[in-house]
């Protein structure tokens, strides 16, 4: 669950960064996450901003509501009070704080992608 949302934070804080850029893959797994991006240009350069960003939401210790948007058609949602509510059926922690330290590492893994590692680590 910690992976899991923090890869959700680095991705809304990306997609606000880069509106329009293109999501093309992801993957959560016990050690690591990783997002795929469809993108001209290095992710790099503002790789210490997002990492910084992304650790302020976690420092701030925010309550994360996980709720319903349409409980008969079982769409449900995350949301932080004054960042974004996002569309997601997965499972959610209840306060940022609890993702623990974060570490980023960008790859490119072709022409024209980008990717970002997300790892966690007790605080």
């Amino acid at each position: 669950m910690r992976l899991h949302f923090a890869a959700e934070i680095v991705l809304e804080l990306v997609s606000r960064r880069f509106p329009g850029i293109q999501k093309i893959g992801a993957h959560i797994a016990q050690d690591k996450a990783r997002i795929d991006f469809l993108s001209a240009e290095s992710l790099a350069p503002v790789l210490p901003a997002l990492w910084a960003d992304a650790q302020a939401m976690i420092a701030a210790d925010a309550a994360i509501v996980s709720a319903f948007s349409d409980e008969t058609a079982e769409r449900r949602y995350w949301e932080i009070a004054g960042f974004a509510r996002v569309a997601c059926g997965g499972t959610h922690l209840r306060r940022t704080g609890e993702v623990g330290r974060l570490e980023l590492r960008r790859k490119n893994p072709g022409k024209g992608k980008e990717r970002i590692e997300i790892y966690v680590h007790e605080r």
